[in-house]
């Protein structure tokens, strides 16, 4: 029995060995020894063979060469006097038109913005407007019981002597 419990311990042993963390000393010896710096993996000189001849047998992408347009279309002669216009006159005029679009569409979101701030500034000034109304209402009401109240006062005054 006391084997057993020898292999169960050597094999909780191998485990924790095998758990635990290598630390930092170990993982990496020296900073000046590239070949041996941490996280690189140490291939024999075996498997820098097999995976030597193994790079032999893969084929090679055939990279292509494709033209990029960098710069704008130009327009010659020929596409304004043709039949048939090229491409690149369509191209070229479908830009411009593009661009009179934004400039339109930029434009009308300014007019928007005007014309909202502007009905807001007429709201406005129509409560004031209605306010003012009111005011000479009722100024025109005391003004007139004030003149009624004066006639009275010297028809009073009149009478009495």
């Amino acid at each position: 029995m006391r084997k057993e419990g020898l292999k169960i311990d050597s094999q909780e042993q191998k485990e924790n060995m095998k758990n635990t963390r290598k630390t930092l000393k170990v993982l990496q010896q020296a900073a000046t020894d590239k070949e041996n710096l941490a996280g690189r993996i140490i291939i024999d000189k075996d498997a820098k063979l097999a995976t030597t001849s193994s790079k032999q047998e893969v084929k090679r992408k055939k990279v292509e060469d494709k033209s990029v347009q960098t710069e704008e279309p130009n327009v010659t002669a020929e596409d304004l006097t043709s039949e048939e216009p090229s491409e690149n006159y369509w191209k070229r005029l479908a830009e411009k038109r593009e661009e009179r679009l934004d400039e339109s569409f930029q434009e009308n979101e300014r007019l928007k913005e005007a014309l909202e701030a502007l009905q807001e500034e007429n709201r406005v000034c129509k409560e004031m407007l209605n306010e003012s109304r009111n005011l000479v209402e009722v100024l025109q009401e005391m003004l007139e019981e004030n003149e009624g109240d004066a006639t009275e006062a010297a028809e009073e005054a009149t009478e009495e002597s």
